[in-house]
Formats: C-alpha cells, structure tokens, sequence
C-alpha cells in the first residue's frame, strides 16, 4: 500500500515535508538533468496519470494554512465539472488563486484530450496564474512544469496586484511530450 507522505518525500530526497518547498524550487531551478529524473520518477509512481494534482493530499495535510490564507483545496470532482462547464479553449487560461493547480490541471487535461495528441502545442495554449503562499508556489510550479504546460505563474497578491516574484515556463520544443523550463523573471 502506497504512503504518498513518505514515498513524495523520498523521491524528493527529502527527511520532513517542511523540506518540499525548498527542495522543489532547487529542483525546478537547478541542474537540468536533476530535475528531468525527478520528473521521470513521479511519473513513474503516479502511472504517467496526469490528470490529477498529484500533491493535493500531501500539501492540505502537510502544508495548507488554513488559519491565516484561507487556504482549502477545490475537490477533484468540482474541478473536473468546471472545466467541463469551461468549455473551449481561448487559448489562455487565468487563474488568480491557483493553489497547487488542481483546476487549472484538470481545465489543462480535458482540453488537451479534446484535440489530437500530434496536433496540440502546449505554447498555443497558455496559463497565467497567481499564488499567495511561499509554500504553494514550488508545488504549482511544479505541477505546471511536469505537464509541459507553458505560461506564467505570478507570486504575490493578486488582490493588490503585488507581487514577489514571477516564473516564465516555457515548453522549449512546444510538444505535448516534453517538459517545461521554469525560468524566474522577477
């Protein structure tokens, strides 16, 4: 039986989860082929099954503070309905509060299954969010990032259009198969 705490901890090399955070922008922002077999192992634990947010358990029980950022997770059925009520792609997606990115995953996911797997070009259909939490963001960026999806994630408030940082992620080769660079702007 799987213990999602331990095993995310492991493969991130880590001892605590208070660790995730640090280590997943040292990931995300290190040495390329570090970050390529990261990847390639939650893949492999999670079954290349994409269409979810693979931390949504982990970071509400390890990480969420809900007491000072009011921070509750979307449940998985609600995303998937939005998305569906979504509908079309416009080519740009916003999402101003995006947490660890459930919604914006579950949007990114049955878009992409609505077009031809050859003919969809991850930087034909961007994502542009924002995320509060110092903790959050390693873990959306991350999310975002193994997907392949391109886009800019902005942290800060969104609220006072006041940020700290923002992360360009870019699909190089602009396939479906391949994984984002995370690059920080600002």
């Amino acid at each position: 039986m799987k213990n999602i705490l331990s095993d995310i901890n492991r493969m991130l090399g880590i001892a605590d989860s208070y660790q995730a955070p640090d280590r997943i922008m040292n990931i995300l922002l290190g040495e390329e082929s570090t970050r390529i077999q990261v990847f390639k192992n939650f893949l492999d634990y999670f079954k290349c099954d994409v269409s979810y947010d693979w931390f949504h358990e982990y970071f509400e029980d390890e990480h969420a503070d809900r007491k000072n950022n009011k921070q509750d997770f979307t449940p998985k059925c609600i995303s998937t309905l939005f998305s569906k009520l979504l509908g079309s792609d416009t080519g740009i997606t916003y999402e101003p509060t995006a947490g660890t990115g459930g919604m914006l995953i579950s949007n990114w996911y049955n878009h992409r299954n609505s077009i031809s797997f050859l003919d969809y070009k991850p930087n034909d259909h961007l994502i542009v969010c924002g995320e509060l939490s110092d903790k959050t963001v390693p873990f959306l960026l991350f999310n975002l990032s193994i997907r392949g999806i391109s886009g800019i994630v902005f942290h800060g408030d969104t609220l006072r259009n006041d940020y700290k940082a923002a992360y360009i992620l870019t699909n190089k080769f602009n396939s479906p198969c391949d994984f984002s660079t995370v690059t920080r702007w600002k």
